[in-house]
């Protein structure tokens, strides 16, 4: 009896022993699964410095070229969502000149790119086409991305497009998607500027103002600098004609209605001395023009601004002409605003990923 009871204990932990050998061979199964899935996942090292270079070379392309061709924003068919072929997209600005009567021309020579600057312009036309223009033109289809600017001054939204890589399935792993940070400029709204005043900040009372009417006339009010407060005066010219396909604005930052600052538009045939407080954020000069510009073709004007020499801080204006198509989208979008007609510092971000 006492040998069957222990034969019976034997049995027992016997088969308790094989139902553990069991549950460890089927654990490292699993683990082992797992592994290889993990194993497949990652990128060989190969693989990811190949990615880094066609993210690092694709970054210093699109920072550093305007694109192919350079004006390639300006094809109207980007509008209806369809993309040539021929067309490599570069956000690269090249410097504009100011002509008489023009707002800029673009140079020609390729020594004259603006250096860490990128064109908000054809940024928008980009995120509008993101797939086609980037995806199947410049990555030729071998890899998926995503491209971001982050501006530094918070009053303006960051802009991203492309693939959203923070949601895609979880069988992304973080490790196989490379990431370029570049800090650079872009110019926004600035190309509708006509002036920006602001630049009384970095230069004080050595700003160049030009030549002023007021001065120079006996019928008028002397312009100059007094103990308290600074004189900024400019002229500018407008064509009748140019009123139906531009709407000019003075836009301000809303700091301006503590600066104490007075302004007066005239044009210089017709001067005169109403000095108005700059209280608003968003003047609309076009009524004044089309009036003044009735019985003529074009007119030079002169705009002045008195500026309290304790609240320049305060003083942050901008003349700016917008094309008439635009000015609603600006409107809605919240954007008929100072901060968007100065060149601002952004982190421009591109992110890619193989399939």
């Amino acid at each position: 009896m006492e040998d069957l009871i222990k034969d019976q204990y034997g049995l027992l932990y016997s088969s308790e022993l094989l139902l553990s050998i069991i549950l460890l061979v089927f654990i490292i199964g699993v683990v082992a699964n797992l592994s290889d899935g993990l194993n497949e996942k990652m990128l060989s090292e190969e693989e990811l410095s190949s990615l880094e270079n066609i993210a690092i070379q694709s970054s210093d392309y699109l920072l550093s070229n305007p694109g192919n061709p350079e004006n390639w924003e300006e094809d109207e068919r980007l509008n209806n969502g369809i993309v040539s072929k021929k067309i490599i997209p570069g956000l690269a600005i090249k410097n504009k000149n100011f002509e008489n009567g023009e707002f800029y021309s673009e140079s020609s020579s390729d020594e004259m790119i603006m250096s860490n600057a990128i064109s908000y312009n054809k940024l928008i036309k980009i995120k509008n086409n993101y797939d086609s223009l980037v995806n199947e033109n410049l990555f030729n289809g071998s890899v998926k991305s995503s491209m971001a600017i982050y501006p530094l001054n918070s009053e303006i939204r960051p802009i991203k497009m492309g693939t959203d890589f923070d949601y895609e399935d979880d069988n992304v792993n973080d490790n196989d998607i490379v990431t370029v940070n570049r800090t650079v400029k872009c110019d926004f709204y600035s190309r509708f500027a006509v002036y920006n005043f602001n630049d009384l900040e970095l230069f004080g009372e050595n700003y160049d103002d030009g030549l002023c009417n007021h001065d120079s006339n006996p019928n008028l009010t002397n312009h100059e600098n007094d103990e308290r407060s600074l004189w900024l005066c400019k002229n500018f010219r407008v064509y009748k004609e140019s009123l139906e396909e531009y709407e000019y604005y003075l836009i301000s930052d809303e700091s301006v209605k503590n600066s104490g600052t007075y302004w007066i538009l005239e044009s210089l045939n017709r001067t005169h001395e109403n000095k108005e407080m700059l209280n608003q954020e968003v003047i609309e000069l076009n009524p004044f023009l089309l009036e003044d510009l009735e019985n003529s073709s074009d007119e030079i004007y002169s705009i002045h601004f008195n500026v309290p020499k304790n609240r320049i801080s305060d003083f942050k204006t901008v003349l700016v002409a917008i094309p008439n198509n635009m000015t609603d989208v600006l409107i809605s979008n919240d954007e008929l605003n100072y901060d968007y007609f100065r060149v601002q510092d952004v982190n421009f971000i591109l992110k890619i990923g193989y399939k």
